[in-house]
């Protein structure tokens, strides 16, 4: 089996070292610079230059022929790409879904819309490696990944508004004042769509508030993995996890960095979660 993930995915060290684990990357674009978010980026120079440039910064999904390429050979393939609503990456895989059937003959390829990002897509990677050592076949694992991507959490706790307003998601008008009162905005994933879902007076109060969210909405977390991921924000990271393994006793915590994709949209001090 292979499993092939876009560059929304952040991977952690065992993805890297997984053969059997293909990165199809995103094109990224500061001004006129173009960067493609590949596991090789420069992510620190490419941070300081995300510093540099609050505003003209671009994406764009991967090839429908990225996707082909990276779907070659004889194993069963599993794909799990950005939301279908944050990214045209999903598309991409199911376009070149088809042009595979097309030029090599049906295998089986199945393509999961993540409707998430970063971490969100990590634990998708993860939990299909785990059904295949449990034995499950191609089907059995399409239907029980369906399932646990339904139940899957995830939010971004933003160190600044500016991605929400480059998106539309906010008025720079709200966002100004926000900012000046020390407000930190809490995001997440509904049904594929990034939504703001909160805001708190300063990080711990943040915290608070997103623990208090978590706990109205899921009350099995000592049977998850939690996944925390940063935007060269490793000690608010670690912090975080502190808090939140203390307050709502996950199973397992662990703390990625993101990506040259999440990192654009996320910014610099940026954290993500997902469980």
């Amino acid at each position: 089996m292979k499993i092939v993930a876009d560059s929304g995915c952040d991977f952690t060290t065992e993805m890297k070292n997984n053969s059997n684990i293909v990165q199809v990357p995103l094109t990224l674009q500061i001004n006129d610079e173009i960067f493609s978010d590949t596991l090789d980026l420069d992510i620190v120079n490419f941070r300081n230059k995300l510093r540099e440039n609050k505003k003209n910064r671009k994406t764009a999904a991967p090839s429908p022929q990225l996707y082909v390429d990276a779907y070659g050979g004889d194993e069963d393939v599993f794909v799990v790409t950005l939301s279908s609503h944050l990214s045209g990456s999903y598309n991409s895989a199911v376009t070149a879904k088809d042009l595979y059937f097309d030029d090599y003959g049906k295998k089986n390829i199945y393509v999961v819309d993540s409707k998430s990002a970063s971490v969100g897509e990590t634990l998708i990677v993860n939990k299909i490696l785990e059904l295949k050592e449990k034995g499950l076949s191609f089907d059995e694992i399409k239907n029980e990944i369906c399932k646990f991507r339904d139940n899957l959490n995830t939010y971004f706790i933003l160190e600044n508004y500016d991605s929400l307003v480059n998106t539309g998601r906010l008025n720079p008008y709200v966002a100004k004042l926000a900012a000046l009162l020390g407000i930190v905005p809490i995001c997440g994933a509904d049904d594929g769509h990034a939504v703001l879902t909160a805001k708190a007076k300063g990080m711990k109060k943040a915290y608070l508030k997103l623990i208090d969210d978590i706990t109205k909405k899921c009350s099995d977390t000592e049977n998850r993995v939690l996944y925390i991921t940063h935007i060269d924000a490793l000690e608010k990271a670690n912090e975080l996890k502190e808090v939140m393994m203390s307050k709502l006793n996950f199973k397992e915590c662990h703390i990625t960095e993101g990506s040259g994709l999440c990192s654009s949209y996320a910014d610099i001090g940026g954290l993500i979660i997902s469980f």
